[in-house]
Order: C-alpha cells, then structure tokens, then sequence
C-alpha cells in the first residue's frame, strides 16, 4: 500500500509537468494554423500563470473541504478535460478560454501535493517528487515531437497527453482508498465530543488568532525566495540558448542541445538530491546549489570553448536541483504545520509570479542593452537566492515567537 501511495503522489507531479513546457514545443506550427501572431504564446503563458497564482491562493480553502486526496483527482481531471479543448481549439480565443481552467487546475494540485509532501514525507520524497515534475516536463514536449515527427496534426499530441492524464487521473479516483488515514484537510479532526461544544465560539477564536501571513517570522523573504528561482531556472532555460546563439556564436541546434542539458540536469539532479538529503540538511543543501549556480552563470559569461557551455549549464541546472524542493520542505519546519498549507499555497502563488515578472524582464533589458547581460541576470539571481534563505533563516531564529516553536515539525519527518 504504501509504495501504490507514493506511486500517486509522484503521478500527480509527473501529470502535472506534461503541459507546462508543452506549448513551447508545439508553438512552432500551432501559430501558423491558427493565424496568431508569434508573441501570442507568451499571452497565453501569462494567463495559464495568473490562474495558477489565484488557485494557489485558494488551495487552503479547497484542502479543507475536499481533502488532498480527491482534491488532487478532481484537479487532474480539469486539466485533461483543458487539453482535450486545446486540441479542439478551433480559433486562438479558444485556447485563451481553456487556458483558464488549466491553470486553476495546476496551482491547485502543485500546492496541495508539495504541502502534503513536506508534512508527511521525508526530504528524500519531496526532492523526487520534484524529479517526477521535470521528468513529466521533459516528456511533454518530447511526446509531441514525436507526434509532429510523424506527420500528425499538433492536435493529436494534445489529445494523446490528455488521455495520459485522464488515465492518470482515474488511477487515483480508483485508489482513493489508499488515502485512508493519510488524507489531510489542512485541521486536526475533532472527536464528536469536542465537536459538541460551542463549535462556531471555537472556529472564531480560532481565526482570531492565526497571524497576517506576512507577520509570520520569515515568510517575507521566503515568498521572494521562490519567486526568484522561479525566475532563475525558468530565465535560464528561457534564455541561455539566445546568449548562445546571438553571443557565442552558436547554432539554433548546438544551443537547444545546451538547453536540453540544462533541464536533464535539473531532473537527474533532483533525482541524485534524495539521496543526498538524508546526509545532510536542507538549508546546506540549498547553500550548495546556490553555489554550483553562482560559479555556473559567472563562468557562463566568460570567453570559453563551446563544448565548455554545455559543461557550464549543466552545472547550473544541477544548482537548480536541490534548491526549490529544500525550501518547500522547509515549509511546515520554518512555519509550523497549522499555517504550512496557507504559507504553501503563497509560496507557490509567488514562485509562478516570480516567473511570470522575472523572465521577461530579462528579456526586455536584454532586447534593450544586448543579450550579454543574460549571464549576468543568472548570476545575481543565485547570489540573491543564497541571501533570502540565509536571511530567512535569521529572521525565523531572531524573531520566531515560543508558541510557534512548539508547532514545529521535526526537521526529519516519516519516511
């Protein structure tokens, strides 16, 4: 039972890589057969993204009603029936429609799953779960490549993926008595007796003590820790091959070939990170990567043979691996398990936000000033990353309140 458990959640996480680096790889001949213009993808980026920072913002409040559990199903299933209307679209304000609820659906199952995760599960599990989230994004595209590659029309690839995820999303409906004693909806359950009482008096006390978010020692600055290595990862993998091509004198193939080891290291290094979280503890592990990454980008902008690049955003991406599943798991131990599922829920609404500000932010100065400032950006970003967290981590210590101490979790969790 418990390795069919953890099979759901890394499906969860698998499903929920599949779309997003999906419209990417299909743009190319999406674009010409529905008559957009080129930059209409990114209007569809933005979209998907805002409605993935409303749902994490909402997830607390869906946990408590449905449970993780059906509410992780129930959200797959509304990300299936999304690319089934994309591979319908008839027009580009039918993909902007449908755009809606796969976003919603996104931030709702990414929320939901990581703060279960870092909850119930050790820091083995939380960085391969992450790996299951870049192997899904791997293959999106790779699926539809192979798809285009056979002559198929694009639609076909969006239909197949959405079949895989409702198969995906039916395995868990079908196994949700695997959940049983496990699901979480954000509250201890209450006995019949307790619930007896006076339970409207206790809900209003209750609500009257839980802080302002931003009033919680630390929470500051780890929403602007996600946000900028949203801004990081995604930034690099978004941008590097343009600094390699329009800088370094790279062919559009040598470039997307670097990018590509990039991603595979990102995932691989998540992979390899579960092992080594049992050895040492999160935050040195994100001190590590943020220091692959910052020896990465400076060497990324030096004068260097071109074999070397690869090398270099492979380091990077290896950076990358172990810090974003670190901080969520330091969720519920930074900020005690009664508000980790409403901190979780703004950590990710910031994290997509970082993405959706920083990249193309990156971009426009690039476009502006030359496409040597790429390294540059990556480079700040990783110092600024190691900053944040070690300023977190000072700020939970100065100012953390006693009764908070004794909400935490224990920094090694059940396996």
């Amino acid at each position: 039972m418990a390795a069919v458990f953890l099979l759901i959640l890394y499906l969860a996480l698998f499903s929920l890589g599949f779309p997003d680096t999906l419209l990417g790889a299909a743009w190319p001949v999406m674009q010409p057969d529905l008559g957009a213009p080129l930059e209409a993808a990114g209007v569809i980026t933005i979209v998907v993204s805002c409605a993935t920072i409303l749902s994490c913002l909402l997830t607390e409040q869906t946990v408590r009603l449905l449970g993780t559990s059906k509410t992780t199903a129930i959200t797959l299933l509304i990300n299936a029936t999304a690319l089934i209307g994309y591979s319908q679209s008839p027009s580009y304000a039918w993909l902007l429609l449908f755009a809606i609820p796969l976003g919603l659906g996104n931030g709702t199952v990414d929320t939901a799953v990581n703060n279960y995760v870092a909850l119930n599960l050790s820091a083995r599990h939380m960085s391969w779960l992450q790996c299951f989230y870049a192997l899904g994004a791997a293959a999106g595209p790779a699926l539809m490549s192979l798809v285009i590659g056979k002559g198929q029309n694009w639609r076909t690839g969006y239909l197949i993926i959405s079949l895989i995820l409702f198969g995906i999303a039916i395995f868990i409906l079908l196994t949700l008595p695997v959940w049983k004693g496990r699901d979480y909806r954000g509250e201890p359950i209450r006995s019949m007796a307790e619930s007896a009482g006076d339970d409207t008096a206790q809900k209003q006390t209750a609500a009257k003590k839980r802080r302002p978010l931003l009033r919680i020692p630390g929470v500051a600055g780890a929403l602007l820790s996600c946000a900028v290595f949203f801004g990081l990862q995604y930034g690099t993998g978004l941008w590097a091959p343009s600094y390699l091509v329009n800088y370094r004198s790279f062919s559009p193939e040598a470039a997307a070939r670097a990018a590509a080891a990039f991603y595979v290291c990102v995932m691989v290094g998540r992979f390899g990170n579960g092992f080594l979280s049992e050895k040492l503890s999160e935050k040195i592990l994100i001190r590590i990567g943020a220091g692959f990454c910052i020896v990465g980008a400076f060497c990324l902008a030096l004068p260097l043979p071109h074999s070397l690049y690869y090398i270099i955003l492979a380091c990077i991406g290896l950076g990358c691996a172990p810090i974003f599943p670190s901080m969520i798991h330091l969720t519920p131990i930074r900020f005690g398990r009664k508000d980790s599922q409403r901190v979780m829920g703004v950590q990710m609404a910031a994290a997509y936000a970082g993405n959706v500000l920083i990249c193309p932010c990156i971009g426009f100065i690039a476009a502006r000033i030359g496409v040597l400032t790429i390294p540059w950006f990556v480079f700040a970003l990783s110092i600024l990353i190691l900053f944040l967290s070690e300023y977190v981590e000072w700020s939970i210590a100065k100012h953390m309140p006693s009764d908070q101490e004794q909400d935490i979790v224990s920094e090694n969790p059940p396996a």
